[in-house]
């Protein structure tokens, strides 16, 4: 992963995980908890808690021609987390424009 993150998803708002990189557990996990976060919130940064598991997580919720998109970044450092959600939901946009 590039930036020290140790996984990406992008999860639409049912919270199926429709791309992903890294580690396939977390990136499931963090799709499905965070639709329930991302239905309220624009951003969210902060710890993640899971069975047995917590994960520091930047999400950003996007919205795609009436579809709810979420965009997480999981591991690294905040500025690092930024960098990539930034990046992801740039590419997601370019791609689903396309």
């Amino acid at each position: 992963m590039d930036g020290q993150i140790d996984a990406m998803v992008v999860a639409d708002g049912d919270g199926l995980p429709l791309a992903s990189s890294g580690d396939t557990y977390a990136c499931d996990e963090v799709a499905a908890r965070m639709v329930l976060v991302g239905s309220k919130i624009q951003r969210f940064d902060g710890t993640l808690l899971g069975d047995g598991a917590s994960w520091d997580v930047q999400m950003r919720r996007l919205d795609v021609d009436g579809t709810e998109l979420l965009v997480c970044a999981i591991g690294g450092s905040m500025e690092q987390r930024a960098r990539q959600i930034a990046r992801g939901a740039e590419g997601a946009l370019r791609i689903l424009a396309a």
